[in-house]
Order: structure tokens, then sequence, then C-alpha cells
């Protein structure tokens, strides 16, 4: 068990460091680049600020491994009740309801 978290580790780590330059390169077409316009910036030269992206991209990569180990190896059955899953997308569907009706008004 132990072994697979940590290629999960290091495959979340893999996919974020070569997704980053892709995200760098999708922030400078889309605009969202910290430009320094006086001398309070921190940074000298134009920072992206998209790295969001492959951070997400790298954890689901390794939280989607770690599910299809496990299930291979039974120690998680993902299908064992369906009555979860249902349970689970509805109680998620009220919140967000309750959210839009609390910021509606």
């Amino acid at each position: 068990m132990w072994g697979d978290i940590a290629i999960a580790f290091l495959l979340a780590f893999i996919v974020t460091f070569m997704a980053t330059p892709y995200t760098i390169k999708i922030a400078h077409k889309v605009g969202a680049v910290d430009v320094p316009k006086d001398q309070r910036r921190m940074h000298k030269k134009a920072m992206p600020k998209f790295g969001g992206p492959a951070v997400i991209l790298g954890f689901l990569v390794s939280v989607i491994y770690l599910l299809i180990v496990m299930s291979i190896e039974n120690s998680i059955n993902l299908f064992r009740n369906r009555t979860i899953w249902k349970k689970t997308v509805r109680n998620v569907f009220r919140n967000i309801d309750y959210f839009n009706y609390l910021y509606s008004r």
C-alpha cells in the first residue's frame, strides 16, 4: 500500500512538472500574466498566474491511479453499493441548489 502511495505521489509530481510549461503558454495566450508596473511589485519580469490547472491535473491523475490500483487489489470496492453514489450525487446537487438560492437574493 505504501508503495502505491509513493507511486501516486511521484506520478502527481511528474504530471504537474510536465504540465506546467503548457499552462504557462496558455497563461500568456489568455492574458493571465502579472506584469510589473511599478516599484512595489516583487517580480521584475512578467509572471504567469495560471498554475492551478497543472496542480489539479496532477492531483486528479494520482487519485485516479490510486482508485484503480485499490480496486484491482480489492482494498476498495467502488461499485459495491450504488445507493451511496446516488446519495452523494443527490446531496451535491442539493447543496448547489441551496447555495444558488442563497446568492440569488
